[in-house]
């Protein structure tokens, strides 16, 4: 098995064993044992059943309608969410009627086959696959030539309904859908110079557009050659996504778009490796891979909640399916685990088919990996899944877990990083905490994705400034964006019973905070349930120096301290060594999905009113009562 990113064939090598290993089905055809096994699997049963009742209540419905005036909509106003709404659920419901026919009985598969064939004509009708926000030149919104994430995911969506579903697609429908990707994706791709500009960046673009231009050829494309070509251009741009990772295996992008980035450069391997019968990988002989693929579960917190800092998503659960192939790829026990422990979550729960990448191609792995039922019945729970502290250093940041005397569970993420990472947020000295499997100190994550928080606005977002971050606010001044904006790690002092995390901040303010010294140190002592944080700092002219704290629940003042109503347990913020508490304030923003929040933001300062050149704010945090 040759690496095609660490030795890379020829291009003329390439096409003879692409040559060599031809007539490989990407998966396996309708009515194969392979899919009719499945409809008797409880953990299959769980989304399958309410899956068909959906495809039947939608069969005779109209897809949203992509309007003209939709694709035009960003252009003039800068807001996403219009368009892609029925954007997402035109792919949401075509995957549900290819399902139903893939999994149904016979009778299911007569009912809807018509639905899913009208359906599969309708956004092949589509004149852009693009999102408006991705086609920048065109007040129309529309570029059929653009290929971004979305136009990736929607050809490999497309080649593999054609390889599994080929036999119930009219051959002339076949001919055209065949003809659009040949000629806007694979010919696109392969011929464009410049190259598209996500195939060499350092995150998740370069992975995700890959992985639907390139699963798609090796699906379905014939001419070894052209495939040949793509993956030579390929094979110069992927190595550039990996380097986005840390030798550690860690992205500051986060487990939410780890899923995303990383899981479909996964799925494109498994691809490459399936299609050239093990002759080409993306993975073998890269030790870095294994430690990619574990970040994201060591990031994940109880109750589906994941450490979401810079626009990382707050809750969420990976992908059982994903850690299932990287279980057995990679031979890792505990992905093979948290794999089972999902699909057991997944019997009991069902799955939300509401989410936005819940199509063809998530639904068809979903359904192929699901473990065996003597597997599943010895798994463990998502939330009786144990997993150690973490540090990373090339990230900067720690992940620790530990259950108190009296029996509550403390998980709590701090980092140092810098303020030029992917997905940015100014956040350098951020942490969060979790009590018994529910937020108390937050991070917002991802906010409403507009054109203006992909601008040089992007800072005046509460969600992307240091104001919406539990941080210091030095001499009135908020931390700098940039790489230079940088903290250091002191100590990091994990895996017992007492965690310590210490950084220097001093760089990630702008001159004009004065900053000559700001240490920030989290001790954690598990087993007492109590977490403090010091900020010690030294200015070189006298000025106010704060410390935020940022909650997401109702704040109450209780003395010279604070309680924080949190879902699972109320908090009890008390100052320290002269700290007092300055405000409580309310502060509005747009959540992700484009709906009105709010956060909380406890100021604390010094106890002295008067400005000075050096001190310490510091608080403890534990559960009242």
């Amino acid at each position: 098995m040759q690496n095609l990113l660490q030795t890379p064939p020829s291009e003329t090598q390439i096409a003879a064993i692409l040559a060599e290993t031809a007539g490989r089905p990407a998966l396996p055809p309708l009515g194969s044992p392979e899919w009719t096994s499945l409809r008797d699997q409880a953990a299959v049963a769980a989304w399958l059943t309410p899956l068909i009742a959906r495809a039947d209540a939608e069969a005779d419905e109209p897809l949203p309608v992509l309007t003209d005036e939709l694709y035009a909509d960003f252009f003039k106003t800068g807001d996403r969410l219009p368009f892609e709404r029925p954007y997402f659920e035109r792919r949401r419901r075509l995957g549900r009627a290819a399902m139903a026919v893939l999994l149904g009985d016979d009778a299911v598969r007569a009912r809807l086959l018509p639905s899913f064939l009208r359906k599969l004509e309708d956004v092949l009708a589509e004149e852009s696959w693009s999102l408006p926000a991705h086609v920048w030149t065109q007040p129309s919104g529309k570029d059929p030539m653009t290929i971004d994430l979305f136009a990736a995911e929607c050809a490999n969506n497309f080649a593999e309904m054609l390889v599994v579903l080929g036999e119930v697609i009219p051959g002339e429908l076949a001919q055209r859908i065949r003809a659009r990707l040949r000629t806007q994706v694979f010919e696109n791709y392969a011929n464009r110079e410049p190259a598209f500009h996500w195939a060499s960046l350092p995150m998740n673009w370069n992975a995700v557009c890959h992985q639907g231009v390139l699963g798609a050829a090796l699906a379905i494309e014939d001419d070894h050659r052209l495939v040949a070509r793509m993956l030579t251009r390929a094979a110069q741009g992927l190595p550039r996504y990996l380097e986005g990772f840390g030798d550690d295996g860690s992205t500051s992008e986060g487990p939410g778009y780890w899923s995303y980035g990383f899981g479909w450069f996964s799925e494109l391997n498994a691809q490459l490796e399936h299609r050239t019968g093990g002759r080409l990988s993306l993975f073998e002989g890269n030790a870095k891979i294994g430690r990619i693929a574990r970040f994201a579960p060591l990031m994940c917190l109880d109750g589906g909640h994941m450490v979401n800092f810079s626009d990382g998503g707050r809750t969420g659960l990976l992908s059982a399916s994903l850690l299932a192939y990287l279980g057995q790829r990679l031979d890792d026990p505990m992905l093979r685990a948290e794999s089972v422990a999902l699909y057991r979550h997944q019997q009991e729960h069902g799955v939300d088919l509401d989410e936005p990448r819940r199509d063809f191609f998530n639904l068809s792995r979903l359904a192929l990996r699901t473990p065996a039922a003597d597997a599943l019945a010895r798994s463990a729970t998502p939330a009786e899944t144990i997993k150690p502290d973490v540090f990373f250093p090339d990230y900067g940041a720690v992940v620790t877990r530990g259950t108190d005397d009296r029996g509550h569970r403390w998980e709590f993420a701090a980092k140092g990083g810098h303020n030029a990472e992917h997905h940015n947020h100014n956040d350098c000295g951020s942490w969060l905490l979790n009590i018994d499997g529910r937020p108390a100190i937050i991070e917002i994550g991802a906010p409403e994705y507009t054109r203006a928080f992909f601008s040089d606005r992007r800072y005046e977002f509460l969600a992307a400034r240091s104001l919406g971050h539990s941080v210091p606010f030095v001499n009135g001044h908020e931390q700098s964006a940039g790489a230079e904006a940088a903290a250091t790690v002191l100590r990091a002092e994990t895996g017992g019973d007492r965690v310590a995390f210490a950084i220097d901040l001093t760089k990630a303010y702008p001159a004009a905070a004065a900053c000559e010294q700001l240490h920030r140190t989290w001790t954690l002592d598990k087993r007492a349930g109590r977490l403090t944080i010091s900020d010690r700092y030294q200015l070189a002219a006298a000025g106010p120096v704060e410390s935020m704290v940022i909650c997401q629940d109702p704040v109450t003042r209780d003395g010279d301290a604070v309680r924080i109503h949190a879902p699972a347990a109320t908090l009890r913020l008390a100052p320290l060594d002269g700290t007092e508490i300055a405000a409580i304030e309310t502060c509005d923003y747009r959540d992700h999905h484009g709906r009105d929040a709010q956060i909380a933001r406890i100021r604390l300062r010094a106890g002295d009113p008067a400005p000075t050149t050096s001190g310490v704010i510091a608080c403890e945090l534990r559960v009242d009562g």
